[in-house]
């Protein structure tokens, strides 16, 4: 079960890069961070992310994504919006990647896209960005596309990568470990049953060796479960104790024991071993 946590929880730029990278595959995609309209330039536009598809059955696509952490930062990007363009003009869609409830979709300038990260990882991807024609790359933005790549050869990206999912599965399970506050009395319930059913299937594993989390049991076999554990049982064997004497009884249930293992080793019919 994949707990689900409270959208209150802060979500970093760090959150959304992990978040993207893993969305995109290396051998499928090439993801590029902090891409500067030109090399070198100190000043001007950056885009936080581009996503370059490989696979020609895809389409060649190049996505632009700028990060929005906070709304504060997002009314400021609303004052000009036309500042995205000096990099979004280069690629074939425009994209907004934005922690819960920072952006909202009737704010979005014409053609831009919203994705939107959960506080468990999912990627909502509330607007779909509009296909562009993208303009011809200048060299000064293809040599800073190549800077900003150079940076990261196939070692450093596989290095990043499996630091990016380490550091994610920690901040997941710290907050799966933060989950049981927020949720409902019902799925609280439900979870709580879960763990007490775990830990008798673990009780069960114990005490016979059997792993039911593993193993069927036949039908044969839950019949004489219940058959074992029944208040008739017991009274039948009082009466057969006082009709034939312990001995005599001890001997017949010996034989039918071992008819029962007979029956039990043949094909068809496997119980518990």
């Amino acid at each position: 079960m994949s707990a689900v946590v409270s959208d209150t929880v802060k979500i970093t730029s760090h959150d959304l890069c992990v978040a993207l990278k893993l969305e995109h595959p290396a051998d499928e995609y090439v993801t590029v961070f902090e891409v500067r309209e030109a090399a070198g330039s100190a000043m001007g536009s950056r885009a936080d992310a581009l996503v370059l598809s490989l696979w020609a059955s895809r389409g060649l696509d190049i996505t632009g994504f700028e990060f929005k952490c906070n709304r504060g930062d997002w009314l400021a990007e609303l004052k000009n919006p036309e500042k995205a363009d000096r990099i979004a003009r280069y690629c074939d869609r425009w994209c907004l990647f934005a922690a819960p409830g920072v952006v909202r979709e009737a704010e979005l300038p014409i053609g831009w896209g919203l994705w939107e990260l959960s506080a468990n990882g999912t990627i909502r991807r509330r607007v779909a960005p509009a296909l562009r024609e993208a303009e011809a790359m200048p060299r000064a933005f293809v040599a800073s596309l190549l800077r900003s790549r150079h940076r990261l050869d196939a070692d450093d990206l596989a290095a990043l990568n499996a630091k990016h999912r380490e550091q994610w599965e920690r901040e997941q399970r710290a907050r799966e470990a933060e989950s049981p506050a927020t949720l409902d009395a019902a799925t609280r319930r439900d979870l709580e049953r879960l763990r007490t059913g775990l830990r008798k299937l673990d009780e069960i594993r114990e005490a016979t060796g059997i792993d039911l989390t593993t193993y069927t049991p036949s039908r044969q076999w839950i019949e004489r479960m219940r058959l074992a554990d029944s208040v008739a049982l017991e009274h039948k064997l009082r009466l057969l104790r006082d009709l034939f004497g312990d001995h005599d009884l001890r001997k017949r249930i010996e034989q039918a024991l071992q008819a029962d293992a007979e029956d039990a080793r043949r094909p068809g019919d496997r119980g518990p071993r």
